[in-house]
């Protein structure tokens, strides 16, 4: 049950993340260019974090949930992805 609740927990967070990204059109392409300015940096994850919580409206809170690690991550690979087409 425990279980459940956590993954439902992680599940809205995402929908939050969607949603904003939904209604603000620029937020996308800000999130990627953030990555793609610290990707390179040796505590990328962290930078990225930070950058994203002071440069946008998206909230990273200091304590990164598991919803927040997979975003970050997912941001990190996308950016990764990208440079690899080129």
């Amino acid at each position: 049950m425990a279980n459940e609740l956590n993954q439902q927990r992680i599940i809205d967070e995402f929908l939050r993340c969607f949603r904003k990204m939904l209604m603000d059109p620029e937020l996308a392409g800000e999130l990627v260019r953030i990555a793609k300015e610290n990707i390179s940096e040796p505590n990328a994850y962290q930078r990225i974090a930070e950058e994203v919580s002071n440069q946008t409206t998206l909230k990273i809170q200091e304590d990164h949930t598991e919803a927040d690690r997979m975003f970050i991550k997912l941001l990190m690979d996308v950016v990764k992805g990208d440079s690899q087409l080129y």
